[in-house]
């Protein structure tokens, strides 16, 4: 019995790239990554083609009737859609850290989620109102982006794995935040923006095709309120529950996000590498 604890406790002190968890699905996506070829290429396509397709189909007639109330709609369920993404969805966790919902209790924990909510909505909404210029930088010179994406979930996946620190999290010298909510989100929805840019740029394209003045910004307000809503929501639960979750062992999905996040970081920084 002892013998067996003993064991039970050395596994569970083991690092968490070497988890099972985050060991067979890196494995897993190496292994496709030896047949890059015969899948990668099919791949493209359909996203090229659904990205061009929601651009094209965003701002039909019918749409352009009601623009004011149905494009916002739209936008909020598309980043809903995005937030639920490999390069998004294992970020919840390192959002909830860097605005200190632990500490939190009540409207406090409420107030900082809504904070992290705030600040994803003003970035994107600047990059509605330069929505050509974003629009050009999604699409047209998506090479750098990608990389630099990339190369920030790389980093994410090391904080995951817990080999490096978490950017931003506790406090500076002179005892202040160093960066609170407003940065954090609007920090989360500039770096992530790329592993949503078949949604952002069709919602930029269907906006601007529509020449409602402000449409651009309200839609991509819109779409960081779906793009931010997990955090918000597991946020505004309050720090008593995050705490009674850190009490407990979650090696196994840490070790499995820590992998979803190495895998898109890889797989961003290539496609930008190939862009060149």
């Amino acid at each position: 019995m002892n013998a067996g604890l003993a064991i039970g406790v050395e596994a569970s002190k083991l690092p968490l790239w070497r988890h099972p968890a985050f060991v067979v699905p890196f494995g897993t996506c190496a292994a496709l990554a030896l047949l890059l070829p015969r899948w990668w290429t099919p791949l493209q396509a359909a996203l090229f083609d659904l990205e061009f397709g929601l651009a094209a189909v965003l701002p039909s007639e019918d749409l352009a009737r009601s623009a004011g109330l149905l494009l916002p709609g739209v936008a909020f369920g598309l980043g809903l859609l995005a937030s639920f993404s490999p390069c998004v969805l294992p970020l919840v966790p390192l959002n909830l850290a860097a605005i200190g919902v632990a500490e939190a209790t009540g409207w406090r924990a409420v107030a900082r989620s809504g904070g992290f909510v705030l600040g994803a909505a003003v970035a994107l909404a600047l990059l509605g109102l330069v929505g050509e210029v974003s629009g050009f930088l999604l699409i047209e010179q998506r090479g750098p982006v990608l990389l630099g994406a990339g190369i920030a979930l790389l980093y994410f996946g090391a904080v995951a794995l817990e080999l490096l620190p978490l950017p931003f999290a506790g406090r500076g010298p002179a005892g202040g935040a160093r960066l609170g909510p407003i940065g954090a989100g609007a920090a989360f929805s500039l770096v992530t923006t790329p592993c949503a840019s078949p949604f952002v740029g069709a919602v930029l394209a269907a906006a601007a095709a529509q020449g409602v003045p402000g449409l651009a910004s309200a839609s991509m307000v819109a779409f960081a309120v779906g793009y931010t809503a997990l955090v918000f929501v597991a946020g505004a639960l309050g720090g008593g529950i995050v705490r009674r979750l850190k009490q407990r062992s979650f090696d196994a999905p840490r070790a499995a996000a820590a992998a979803l996040l190495v895998v898109a970081g890889l797989g961003f920084g290539a496609a930008g590498i190939a862009w060149f």
